[in-house]
C-alpha cells in the first residue's frame, strides 16, 4: 500500500512538473500548409533600461498540420516592452512604437497586449 501511495504521488509531482513547463502561447501563425508557429514567453527579468516596464525572452514552436512538434527553439530571444505612451516594443536595436489603439494580428502588438492591457483586480 504504500509503495502504490509513493507511485502515485511521485507521478502527480511529475505530471504537474510538465503541466509547469508547458508555454501558453501568446502568438499563433498559421501558414496555407496548415503548419503554426507559436510564440510564448520563456522568461522575464527586470529591465537594464529603465525607459522599459518588461525585458522578456521569446521562444518558438513550430507545429504540423497533425500537431507533431517539428521544432522547438530552447533559446530565449530578448525583447523589451514599454507600456506607457508611447508604448514599444524593442527587438534587437530597432523600436516599434505601438498603435493606439493596438489592435491583434502582429506579434509584438499581441505580446505587448499581454503585458501590458491585462486586466487587474
Amino acid at each position: 500500500m504504500c509503495r502504490i501511495s509513493i507511485l502515485v504521488a511521485a507521478s502527480a509531482v511529475l505530471f504537474s512538473s510538465a503541466q509547469a513547463e508547458e508555454r501558453q502561447p501568446f502568438h499563433i501563425a498559421r501558414f496555407s500548409d496548415s503548419r503554426t508557429i507559436s510564440l510564448a514567453i520563456t522568461s522575464s527579468m527586470r529591465p537594464d533600461d529603465m525607459q522599459y516596464d518588461y525585458e522578456v525572452g521569446i521562444g518558438l514552436t513550430e507545429m504540423s498540420p497533425g500537431g507533431d512538434t517539428l521544432f522547438v527553439d530552447h533559446s530565449a530571444h530578448a525583447v523589451r516592452v514599454r507600456c506607457e505612451a508611447p508604448g514599444a516594443v524593442k527587438v534587437g536595436r530597432f523600436t516599434h512604437l505601438m498603435p493606439q489603439p493596438s489592435f491583434s494580428g502582429d506579434w509584438m502588438q499581441d505580446l505587448w497586449k499581454v503585458l501590458c492591457q491585462q486586466p487587474t483586480s
